[in-house]
């Protein structure tokens, strides 16, 4: 039976078509799959939670974003290959690897509702298969944590360092839960969370902290004991924030708990061999024991919207200074609070300015305690009467003495 004109017409275009369409297809899938392959990514463990994890920042490096892949895909996964469009300083190489990530949503200080930055998501890792032409070079996806898409970033890729198996630093060190990785209100064992704290801080790699919830206070010199929740260890640093997972959790994890570095473990002891002589530790008298602060310090009074020190302030300032001097490890917490007229966001920026003004005063008269300032604003009044004398009791700076 004889193939109608039209149709053998029709069975010409799509042979024509599909000569024309393999034999590319074909070549670019050999060169994909010919290009040098470099030495299998090494990481696991912390470093590799941490690389994951993610962190805080402002802004980001940007080399380039991801335009599509090969495949008519709208999410991709590890083994995809991917089209990135690399702008003209980026430099890269076959061979090279690329970090794929993601801003997602912005973070603010859950006491002071400053701005920390936004959550870089790390989304996976490419690996360069193509020398860039018009800019755009062809990749592959060696590791993927996340879904990806078109439209996401890409950085140079950099081996997260290593984290410490035991903690090196000591000194107390206070700050506060900021956010989760996962968008969820609660979180606990084996999640990553965010604190407000870093580098510029003091905090280091494998730092563990206590997350502690303070206990409610039931008068100006009484409160609840506080409440252990859970342990950190810091896996990742920025300057002003830092990475932890939790090691272990007793209860729920929530925003704005509060965190305390631990003491590093004690240093064990190396047995002498059998016979040496032992060697006699010079004794020296112990020293005399810093008077134990008071449980509650006097709190400092603030004019009507203002944050300057009046006299009095700074003389109950200086007062306390002398006891803080002698016990320097305990860790201060500044609690600013303003009166109700004002917006809640106002009142907060002005109780953080009154707060952080008792810290600037207190440290230039040496006092060297781990501080935290927190802003209330007009939340917790101690006072609830329409009138100036209550407005005066809630412009006010409450200093809170770890343990106290």
């Amino acid at each position: 039976m004889e193939i109608p004109r039209q149709q053998r017409a029709w069975v010409q275009i799509l042979v024509v078509a599909w000569a024309l369409i393999l034999p590319a297809g074909a070549a670019t899938l050999s060169f994909a799959e010919d290009a040098p392959a470099s030495p299998p990514l090494a990481m696991a463990g912390d470093p590799a939670i941490a690389f994951q994890g993610g962190y805080i920042k402002f802004s980001e490096k940007v080399s380039g974003l991801v335009i599509g892949s090969r495949d008519f895909k709208q999410l991709f996964g590890m083994g995809d290959i991917l089209y990135i469009r690399v702008l003209p300083d980026a430099n890269l190489k076959v061979g090279d690897r690329l970090t794929l990530y993601r801003p997602t949503r912005q973070v603010y200080h859950p006491f002071t509702q400053a701005p920390l930055g936004q959550i870089m998501a790390v989304l996976g890792i490419l690996q360069v298969m193509t020398e860039v032409k018009e800019n755009i070079v062809t990749t592959r996806i060696e590791r993927a944590f996340d879904s990806i898409s078109a439209g996401d970033l890409v950085m140079p890729f950099q081996l997260p360092p290593e984290v410490p198996a035991h903690q090196t630093t000591s000194g107390p060190l206070t700050g506060v839960i900021v956010d989760f990785k996962q968008a969820r209100q609660v979180t606990a064992q084996s999640e990553i969370v965010y604190i407000d704290r870093g580098e510029t801080d003091g905090v280091a790699l494998g730092d563990r902290f206590s997350v502690i919830r303070p206990g409610r206070r039931l008068s100006y010199f009484t409160k609840n004991p506080d409440v252990v929740l859970a342990e950190l260890k810091i896996i990742g640093l920025q300057s002003r924030t830092a990475t932890a997972y939790v090691v272990k959790s007793m209860d729920a994890i929530h925003r704005g708990d509060l965190v305390n570095r631990l003491p590093p473990p004690p240093a064990k002891e190396v047995p002498t061999a059998e016979g040496a002589p032992t060697a006699v530790a010079k004794v020296t008298p112990p020293e005399a024991p810093a008077p134990p602060l008071p449980q509650g310090l006097e709190d400092v009074y603030f004019e009507f919207d203002k944050w300057a020190l009046t006299d009095e302030a700074k003389k109950t300032l200086t007062a306390q200074a002398e006891l803080l001097k002698q016990n320097p490890t305990a860790p201060i917490t500044l609690e600013g609070y303003a009166d109700e007229r004002g917006s809640d966001e106002y009142n907060r920026v002005l109780g953080e300015k009154r707060a952080l003004e008792v810290r600037r005063f207190l440290t230039e008269l040496g006092v060297t305690n781990p501080f935290t300032v927190i802003s209330f604003g007009k939340d917790k009044p101690v006072c609830t009467e329409k009138d100036e004398a209550c407005f005066q009791k809630n412009r006010h700076v409450h200093v809170v003495v770890a343990g106290n």
